[in-house]
């Protein structure tokens, strides 16, 4: 009995101490002053925490996330390339060269605003190899330029290559 009566009381106290509380109202700050996270960047970072961890699911749910959000446009164009790698590479989805290279053309950008130099790069790539294209040299070398003008310090051996390519292959289209 004893024990019942301290419950009541006790639950009596609580019951009127959330009653009495005092909501404490906050002026709310001007917009100007409200600062909006980078959520492209944030959504990005947590998918390559999950990348790392090879919960290519969740990776991907986060880049896909991130291509949308609003922030660094580095950011969303990084990860495009990365949706792009896990198609062609079959990671956590079946490997599509079609969506890969949709992927990364959405990365890559446009002329005169170039988005990710590794993007462009994958596209030359593509072009090289048939991935998702017909295979197709002279397109190959357009994009390897376009990545050396996007800023790919990797592409110099690739450009070269397929100069030679296409000046090996000039002739023999001449000759028809």
């Amino acid at each position: 009995m004893k024990k019942l009566l301290l419950v009541l009381i006790l639950a009596n106290c609580l019951l009127a101490s959330a009653q009495t509380k005092k909501t404490i109202y906050r002026k709310a700050a001007p917009k100007s002053d409200i600062l909006t996270p980078d959520s492209a960047t944030i959504l990005y970072n947590l998918g390559w925490d999950f990348y790392k961890l090879d919960s290519m699911g969740v990776a991907r749910y986060y880049w896909d996330r991130a291509s949308y959000a609003p922030g660094k446009a580095a950011s969303r164009t990084a990860a495009f390339h990365r949706l792009g790698l896990m198609q062609q590479n079959g990671e956590g989805v079946d490997t599509n060269l079609i969506a890969a290279l949709d992927y990364y053309r959405k990365a890559a950008g446009n002329v005169g605003n170039w988005g990710n130099p590794d993007a462009v790069k994958a596209i030359a790539g593509c072009y090289e190899n048939g991935f998702g294209v017909e295979q197709n040299f002279s397109e190959s070398l357009k994009w390897y330029l376009k990545a050396k003008q996007a800023g790919n310090q990797f592409v110099d051996e690739d450009i070269t290559r397929l100069k030679e390519r296409v000046k090996s292959l000039k002739p023999a289209a001449k000759t028809n």
